[in-house]
């Protein structure tokens, strides 16, 4: 008997690939049926089940056999996948213009994964911006040196020192955010993108924060892309899930990656983000206009020494939003500095609160705020906060559906309280 080898072609990797039924199709359509019934048995269903089976089986033990050792495309053990999965793959990859993509159990999962898969490790630099979310900068700061390998957490907006940098370092893998956590700049992806594949450099991008609602960094060349499945995509606070959408020559690693990690995403978890994908274009457009809003109505109260929102003519990456976006929105993201805010004004500032959500998460249909220092970040040492721009009166904010002038109302009377 022939061994299945290690990078083989997975299971139903066909059917995680992009769904051709709707690939020309609107945003709108491809978030409402991409994914669903590509599976046909004697009946339809309007929604795809869920497939609460760890294992599955066959009439015949050669059936088995040839779907242990990928001569035919099947399910075997839910660790490697569930149709239920399958069908949320086959929309992420239509919506990202991806050609497959793998589902996981979390967004810092799907990080982990694609810089493993990209090439990672033991002797290899991997290139960060330094302005991510925390848990990715002390992923790549403190965890990968334990494999064997290096970091350099830098600033993605000068793009003439970035390429020094790489062209001196040559690194292995460059990872970024398109908009970063929580300081809300903005990178110039197609140029980093080219910069970084000049010098032989892998590139994954994290679009959560931007969305194929925005832009699909596929489109400017990016090797790997990810996402917090739990925020936007989803947008509904009910579920843990992550995404990395890849070329088809790096699909057979990376799932080979995922099943020896054993970060599957579950069927139930997977139905939930299906569903919460139906209504992201109608979410994602009302909070791009919520947030445009709520910027400007910061950026002119007297409590407010700064505001950074991508849609503002103030935001330093304005043109570059303009110019990579599309022109739907500029994001639901944006953050704010309280002016001679300590961490006792900050508190009563969250406290004073009503209808904004004080929790550590973001991209739900509810308005939602942190205070990065002391949350998203805590990780960090004051020098490291301080090197990034996070102060204690420092606050981000991912806003939601709610009527605008609501949440304006409680901003202006919660920064009042906390003065007092």
């Amino acid at each position: 008997m022939v061994k299945r080898a290690y990078g083989d072609e997975p299971m139903h990797s066909e059917n995680r690939r992009a769904d051709p039924r709707y690939v020309d199709k609107d945003l709108a359509t491809q978030s409402l049926h991409a994914g669903e019934r590509w599976e046909k048995g004697n009946f339809w269903t309007s929604s795809t089940p869920i497939h609460n089976s760890t294992t599955f089986f066959y009439d015949q033990a050669q059936d088995l056999d040839d779907r242990v050792y990928y001569r035919e495309p099947g399910y075997v053990y839910s660790r490697s996948g569930s149709p239920t999965s399958t069908a949320l793959e086959r929309a992420l990859s239509t919506l990202e213009g991806a050609e497959v993509t793998q589902v996981c159990s979390s967004g810092m999962a799907a990080s982990h994964l694609a810089l493993l898969t990209a090439g990672a490790g033991r002797d290899e630099l991997i290139l960060c911006s330094s302005d991510v979310y925390g848990s990715v900068y002390t992923m790549v700061e403190r965890v990968f040196p334990h494999l064997g390998g290096r970091s350099i957490l830098m600033d993605f907006g000068d793009l003439g020192r970035l390429e020094e940098t790489i062209k001196r370092e040559r690194p292995r893998v460059v990872y970024f955010e398109v908009v970063t956590n929580p300081m809300i700049k903005v990178v110039d992806a197609p140029a980093v993108i080219e910069m970084a594949h000049r010098y032989g450099a892998v590139v994954v991008v994290d679009n959560t924060f931007t969305t194929p609602f925005l832009l699909r960094p596929f489109e400017m060349g990016a090797d790997f892309v990810t996402h917090s499945v739990s925020k936007f995509l989803s947008g509904h606070g009910d579920v843990l899930a992550g995404s990395v959408s890849v070329y088809r020559k790096s699909f057979s690693k990376l799932h080979d990656m995922l099943i020896q990690v054993g970060c599957t995403l579950g069927p139930n978890e997977a139905w939930l983000a299906l569903r919460g994908l139906k209504t992201f274009p109608l979410r994602m457009e009302k909070q791009c206009a919520n947030a445009l809003a709520v910027a400007k109505f910061l950026e002119s109260h007297r409590l407010i020494s700064s505001v950074r929102y991508p849609g503002l003519p103030s935001h330093p990456q304005n043109e570059t939003a303009r110019r990579i976006f599309s022109e739907r929105g500029s994001g639901a993201m944006l953050s704010f500095d309280i002016a001679d805010c300590d961490k006792e004004t900050a508190f009563r500032f969250l406290d004073a609160l009503r209808l904004i959500l004080p929790a550590t998460t973001l991209g739900d249909v509810y308005s939602l705020i942190v205070n990065p220092a002391r949350t998203t970040h805590h990780w960090l040492s004051e020098e490291e906060l301080a090197a990034i721009g996070i102060g204690p009166g420092t606050f981000r904010m991912s806003v939601g559906i709610e009527g605008v002038e609501d949440l304006k109302q409680d901003l202006d009377q919660a920064l009042e309280v906390c003065q007092k």
